[in-house]
Parts: C-alpha cells; sequence; structure tokens
C-alpha cells in the first residue's frame, strides 16, 4: 500500500512539473548579467534573450547587476524562486573560480545553481594601446622584465579569465607585473586606451571592433588556431608561449531546485536558436557556440572549478 501511494504521488509530481513547463514561460523572464553593460557576458545575454523572446514569446530581459567580481548578481539568483524567471548568464568566475577566491564565498556555485547550457567558447586578445613601446609578444615580456612588478594589467574582476590569463602568462613568461581589477570588461578596456593601464587579456567581441579600428593593438590571441577576423594576429603559442592557451566560456543557469522540465525547455530553445540566425550572429563576433546539454554542463563546471582551484594554489591568490 505504502509503495502504492509512493508511486502515485511520484506520478503526480512527474505530471505537474511536465505541466509547469508545457505553460513556461507564462511572463516575462528576467536574465541577470553580474557585470556591466558592454562587456562579452552582456552581450551574450542579450543576443541569447532576443532568440528567447522570438521562440518562446514572452520578454526575456537582460538585468545588469554587477560587483564583487560577479558574486552580487550570482547571490541574487541564487535567492530567487526556482520557477525558471530569473536566470543566471555568466562566465568561468562565477561558476567556477570565485568560490576559491573569498575567505567567505556567498555560495557554492555547484550547489546554488541548476547548469542550463554552456551558451559558448571565446578566445581572448592580448591587447596594448597604440602608444605602447610593445609590439610583440617577444617585446612586452622584455619590457615586463625590465621593470618587475610595474607593468600593469586590467581584468573585469578578481578572478575573472582575464586575470586568470594574465597570471598565466606572468608564470610561462617568468615576469611579475601589478593586477588592476575592474567591475567588469567595458572600464577595463576604456581605461587601457587612456594609458591608465598597460596591457589586457580581452574577451574577443569586446576587443575586436578596437582593433579594427586601430584603438588597440593586439599582440596575440590565446586560442589553439588564429581567428579569421584577425587572420595577421599569432597565437600565444606562435609568439614564444607554447604551452599558452586559454578560452573563455559563458553559460546560463537556474537557481537550484528549478523543474527539470523548465530546465529542459530553456536549453532546447538555446540549441534550435543556435541552429539559427544566432549561431551567425556569434560567429560575427569570435563567439564560438556551444550548446551542450544540462549534465555536460554541469560536468564541465566540476572539471573548471578543479582547474581554478590548482592555478588559484599554484599562483599564491590570497582570497578576500
Amino acid at each position: 500500500m505504502l509503495v502504492r501511494k509512493a508511486l502515485a504521488l511520484l506520478l503526480v509530481a512527474c505530471c505537474a512539473q511536465a505541466a509547469v513547463a508545457q505553460d513556461y514561460p507564462s511572463k516575462p523572464v528576467k536574465l541577470v548579467v553580474p557585470f556591466p553593460p558592454g562587456g562579452s557576458v552582456d552581450l551574450v545575454a542579450r543576443l541569447v534573450g532576443k532568440s528567447l523572446q522570438d521562440s518562446l514569446k514572452q520578454p526575456f530581459v537582460v538585468d545588469n547587476k554587477p560587483g564583487a567580481s560577479g558574486n552580487i548578481g550570482a547571490a541574487f539568483v541564487a535567492a530567487s524562486p526556482p520557477d525558471g524567471y530569473t536566470l543566471l548568464v555568466g562566465s568561468a568566475g562565477v561558476f567556477a573560480a570565485n568560490q576559491y577566491l573569498y575567505a567567505n564565498p556567498p555560495l557554492d556555485p555547484q550547489k546554488a545553481f541548476a547548469p542550463i547550457m554552456r551558451i559558448v567558447d571565446q578566445p581572448n586578445i592580448l591587447v596594448v594601446s597604440p602608444q605602447s613601446p610593445a609590439h610583440s609578444v617577444k617585446e612586452l615580456i622584455a619590457l615586463a622584465k625590465a621593470r618587475p612588478g610595474k607593468v600593469s594589467f586590467g581584468s573585469a574582476s578578481v578572478g575573472s579569465a582575464q586575470h586568470f590569463a594574465s597570471e598565466m602568462f606572468m608564470q610561462q613568461a617568468g615576469v611579475q607585473m601589478l593586477h588592476v581589477p575592474y567591475k567588469g570588461g567595458a572600464p577595463a578596456l576604456t581605461d587601457l586606451m587612456g594609458g591608465q593601464i598597460d596591457m589586457l587579456f580581452d574577451t574577443s567581441p569586446t576587443a575586436l571592433p578596437y582593433v579594427k579600428s586601430g584603438k588597440l593593438r593586439a599582440l596575440a590571441i590565446t586560442s589553439s588556431q588564429r581567428s579569421p577576423l584577425l587572420p595577421d594576429v599569432p597565437t600565444m603559442k606562435e609568439a614564444g608561449l607554447p604551452a599558452f592557451e586559454v578560452v573563455t566560456w559563458t553559460g546560463i543557469a537556474a537557481p537550484a531546485g528549478t523543474p527539470q522540465p523548465v530546465i529542459d525547455k530553456i536549453n532546447a530553445a538555446i540549441k534550435a536558436a543556435l541552429g539559427g540566425e544566432l549561431s551567425r550572429q556569434l560567429a560575427e563576433t569570435s563567439l564560438i557556440p556551444v550548446g551542450d546539454t544540462p549534465a555536460a554542463f554541469r560536468e564541465f563546471i566540476r572539471k573548471d572549478a578543479q582547474s581554478y582551484e590548482a592555478l588559484v594554489r599554484s599562483a599564491q591568490i590570497t582570497p578576500q
């Protein structure tokens, strides 16, 4: 009798979840970006939001909540009702690295979120201002060795992909530089062009227009292959650091406890969009569509978190 009751309750729960997914979304959905407008995560969120709005027939509104290396926006989403109406569009820092960068992290991302999809991968571009004396990676390394701790690099935040790319650069090049963290990639770019910092590993979609317009000089790209959008820019491997390869990523997740049918519906809608116009729009900014499953994204986050933990230790980064 107890077994029958349990099975009956399970069936009712499954039917209820299926009904929720069938009606979803019935009102506007908030896409929280834990960084300021203008960065690559913001760009991905807006392109994906437009595609979801077109296919699911409800507004998908981007809400920028920057601060604390993305932790403010992430904590907001984690504390939201698990109904699929508040989603987080974030990067590796938020989903994998921040937990190792704070003495008292506000959340454990692997417990706080239900992964939906790794949307895109993207290389970084090592950029300097046109006034920089460095015209190559070798010249930048020579400059940094001549001025230990004086050459500065920016990042979107402590623990961001740009920060870790720079830490890897210092380790492999054998140099020491000064880290200047910002509240997002856009203000870091502004200061680089203004001469307040010396270099930046910036995400390719945001750096690309400034490189093409001559406002920034690209020294190398961090992917294993050259970008067709910048065919004359060498990879870091070609530039003299054979072990250097860094690819940033952006993904989307919901609060833990969000019904799986809702997660699957969002995943399917994004995957369908990646098979059409959205893929072309992303490729135009050098973003590489991924479109994996929720289970695959969860496993990817787990492994990436392990990599970040190891890098934090090897770079001797002290938690804040």
